[in-house]
């Protein structure tokens, strides 16, 4: 398996053109199957933190009458 390269963007201060920029120029570097490998990875550990930090189910919506 090949390694990927590290991908850092360093900012003085925030600037959302730039971040938007790096995150694309990111995303277009990838494979299509990387991109899914990696959705799916980052799916599972959402998943993984909310079962370990136990939260509840999302409460029923409960129309008045």
């Amino acid at each position: 398996m090949k390694k990927q390269k590290t991908h850092i963007l360093m900012l003085g201060e925030d600037d959302p053109k730039r971040e938007l920029e790096f995150e694309v120029a990111f995303q277009l570097s990838l494979t299509v199957e990387q991109r899914y490998k990696r959705m799916k990875k980052l799916f599972s550990q959402t998943i993984d933190t909310i079962k370990k930090h136990d939260y509840p189910k999302t409460p029923a919506i409960i129309s008045r009458t």
